[in-house]
């Protein structure tokens, strides 16, 4: 099916009324870009971010985008001609109102595997000696290698990162037949599932979107582990405190936590505190931007820690540490 992606170049008030304007005719879903907001949400979270690209804000102009989509047929020129009827005499309506400059642009696109495009970008690669991370609707040769197969959806990324890279490599290196983990900031279940392939025997996985859940329960079939292997919990484990009570009274081998340097240098009192790792377990951080590695490296060692492994990719760390 063709569509007519469609623009609205309007102020932080304006969306208001064109969201309005878009509910009205009928249409069912939209996107609004707003940097002014996007700046906001990031200095109100700083534990859910650590580095942002500032090409992210290359096309700030200072003003709201509010996308959407309409049929390439009759139906869909029906609504455009009824919504620029309205823009023109918005406006007018509401003198006293901003509204930017309510341009309106389009193009034309078309759906054939757009929405799974990314799939043709993802394909098999090798970590470590003897890791290899492979798309699930592909066939990979065993070649003696332990296969970890990702069907990633549309939310998760495909662990290519250099992040989630280090993780799988210090997982080689260390996780041991028989051991259990947990995986904090799970996401597509990549990291459980290859310290479950690993030998692993159990692993509990946690993260803040509710699709992770399903995501991972879906990989872990894909590789054939069972449930009683596997258990997904969804919550945020920094801020929800009966979560973090029920999730550390467990005892763990590994605890794998790739997310960002605010949240591990949190996390490092209580994990260290509250018995949740088992003599000679280990801690494996990951998500550090290099700029903040000695400060993650104090944070646990102050906490108790010391460090086991460094590891290092492009502008990222992996650390490594034990309980002393």
């Amino acid at each position: 099916m063709k569509w007519i992606e469609t623009k609205i170049i309007t102020t932080s008030k304006g969306t208001e009324y064109i969201e309005a304007m878009l509910d009205d005719i009928g249409v069912s879903g939209w996107q609004v870009v707003d940097f002014e907001e996007m700046r906001a949400f990031l200095a109100d979270n700083p534990t859910k971010w650590d580095y942002i690209d500032e090409s992210v804000f290359s096309c700030d102009s200072g003003f709201v985008t509010v996308k959407f989509y309409l049929e390439d047929n009759e139906a869909g020129a029906a609504e455009y001609d009824a919504l620029t009827t309205k823009i023109s005499d918005l406006a007018s309506s509401h003198p006293s109102t901003d509204f930017g400059p309510l341009t309106i642009s389009t193009a034309q696109v078309n759906d054939d595997g757009w929405a799974d495009s990314w799939r043709k970008y993802f394909k098999p690669f090798e970590i470590g000696e003897r890791i290899v991370v492979a798309p699930a609707w592909e066939d990979y040769e065993q070649n003696g290698k332990t296969i970890v197969r990702i069907d990633p959806g549309h939310v998760f990324g495909t662990g290519q990162h250099e992040s989630t890279h280090m993780c799988i490599e210090a997982l080689e290196r260390h996780v041991k037949p028989g051991q259990t983990i947990l995986d904090l900031g799970c996401g597509s279940g990549i990291l459980s599932i290859t310290g479950l392939l690993l030998g692993a025997e159990t692993c509990v996985a946690v993260d803040i979107i509710p699709e992770a859940a399903c995501t991972t329960y879906r990989n872990a079939e894909i590789n054939n582990i069972p449930k009683n292997r596997l258990n997904a919990i969804v919550g945020d484990i920094l801020y929800d405190s009966r979560l973090m009570e029920q999730v550390f009274s467990n005892k763990y081998d590994c605890v794998i936590a790739n997310i960002v340097a605010d949240a591990i240098i949190r996390l490092a009192g209580p994990i260290a505190n509250s018995g949740c790792m088992s003599p000679g377990g280990l801690f494996i951080t990951s998500g550090i931007i290099k700029d903040r590695t000695d400060e993650v490296a104090l944070a646990l060692t102050v906490a108790g820690f010391s460090i086991v492994d460094l590891l290092t990719m492009m502008d990222w760390s992996c650390i490594v540490v034990g309980k002393r």
